[in-house]
């Protein structure tokens, strides 16, 4: 197996950023640029209708400070890794993490799960198990470390 690209997911957390190390050996290792990829969840379907409007407003002044974030949190690689950066806006982000992946023809997803178990996991899903189920190319989960927090 060659791997020419690598999709990173993270949703900026401490968490997501655990597998960063594994990203980052992968791409060095098989010579592959890297790209970060943040998705920003819509959150259209918890709101009334008539807050739609004031929802993609914020989410359009948010996205600036996401991206400085996303660029902030990968600077810290060897310099013969390329990365790339992109944040993304969708009601599904384990759909846009697959779509772009695929239109990228990428060979590899890394990432974590943030280890939600019981009524948690069934209210709110995961985009790792998601992404597991629906990717055409393998995804790397990578095994969280007790004790790091969430963001």
């Amino acid at each position: 197996m060659e791997i020419r690209r690598i999709v990173f997911a993270t949703d900026l957390s401490e968490l997501s950023f655990q597998a960063w190390p594994a990203a980052l050996e992968f791409a060095r290792k098989w010579n592959a640029p890297l790209h970060a990829v943040c998705v920003i969840e819509e959150p259209y379907a918890l709101a009334p209708y008539e807050q739609y409007g004031a929802l993609l407003r914020a989410l359009q002044e948010m996205r600036p400070e996401i991206e400085q974030r996303l660029r902030d949190r990968v600077r810290d690689r060897p310099p013969e890794v390329v990365v790339e950066t992109a944040v993304l806006e969708s009601a599904s982000p384990a759909k846009a993490l697959v779509d772009y992946a695929k239109n990228l023809g990428a060979d590899l997803i890394v990432t974590t799960t943030h280890g939600r178990g019981g009524l948690s996991h069934l209210l709110l899903g995961s985009v790792t198990e998601r992404l597991l189920r629906t990717a055409p190319m393998p995804v790397l989960v990578v095994r969280v470390h007790d004790g790091a927090k969430l963001e």
